[in-house]
């Protein structure tokens, strides 16, 4: 048995692990007293709670996925985790836990499970998107990883400031952070949760102002999505992170873009689009596999 762990934007999970089943998980968003100090707070959560359960399970490896770009298992760069870079998680960990620990950027997590166990599994040539505080991704070439990272490809020129210090990237347009900042816009108010966004947008969807809201969204993700693919050819693109609970609102909008607009160098190429069979979960479980 193994520990997962999936450190994000606004949350953080551990679980124990087992192959691809979830045996137990606990989640914590972080509040903002948390977020005030919390590169003290995660260390101090993570050894916590995997103590816990060390004292009750024979555990083989601690696995980590975190939000950002990784060098030789120090976060050296993370816009939505700044207060974390720095970090070298194994020589923090794996002293005090007394067992090995990993590390590595949470799209390649979530792509691997998902190519193992998920909806990638039947493709050789694929992209996954890890798509929620921001956008990650990798590709499989031939069933080969390839470790990508599109996030920051700038779709809109001089557009919108992003959090890495650019302009127009295209996780400012394509996040879920993104719509959730557009819906509050409309609505008028603050801090709306993620669930929140979801049941809201899913609630409305047939009010005009709505779907013109679902609308723009979709046209500026498929603008980043279509460069992609022409760079890719994949035979498939896999959604996963909070954007994968939306499969029901967007992936008819997804397909229908592909197919009326041209969005493609080659309109024969267009990919399968499938919506992550783990969810939330495929980075926790993706952490265990390196």
């Amino acid at each position: 048995m193994k520990i997962g762990i999936d450190i994000g934007g606004s949350h953080i999970a551990i679980a124990k692990v087992q192959e691809n089943k979830i045996l137990d998980k606990k989640e914590y968003n972080y509040d903002e007293s948390f977020k005030k100090e919390i590169r003290k707070n995660i260390v101090k959560y993570i050894k916590q709670e995997v103590s816990e359960i060390l004292k009750k399970e024979k555990i083989e490896k601690v696995g980590i996925s975190i939000a950002g770009r990784l060098k030789e298992n120090t976060l050296y760069i993370s816009p939505n985790l700044k207060q974390l870079e720095g970090i070298n998680f194994v020589e923090t960990l794996e002293p005090y836990l007394q067992i090995p620990v990993t590390v590595n950027k949470d799209s390649f997590c979530a792509g691997k499970a998902e190519k193992i166990y998920g909806c990638l599994n039947n493709y050789q040539t694929a992209v996954f998107l890890i798509i929620g505080t921001g956008i990650g991704a990798i590709s499989y070439r031939n069933n080969n990883l390839q470790r990508d990272g599109y996030g920051h490809m700038i779709i809109e020129k001089n557009g919108r400031q992003c959090k890495c210090g650019k302009k127009g990237c295209f996780e400012t347009y394509g996040s879920i952070t993104a719509l959730k900042k557009s819906l509050q816009e409309y609505l008028k108010v603050e801090n709306m949760t993620g669930k929140e966004v979801h049941d809201y947008l899913e609630a409305h969807q047939n009010e005009e102002a709505i779907k013109i809201l679902i609308d723009n969204y979709i046209q500026n993700f498929c603008t980043g999505l279509s460069s992609i693919i022409d760079i890719v050819l994949p035979e498939a693109v896999g959604f996963g992170g909070s954007f994968s609970y939306y499969e029901d609102l967007f992936l008819e909008r997804i397909q229908n873009k592909f197919k009326t607009e041209k969005l493609l160098a080659d309109d024969k190429s267009i990919p399968k689009f499938e919506f992550g069979d783990l969810k939330n979960d495929a980075g926790i479980i993706g952490a265990t596999l390196f």
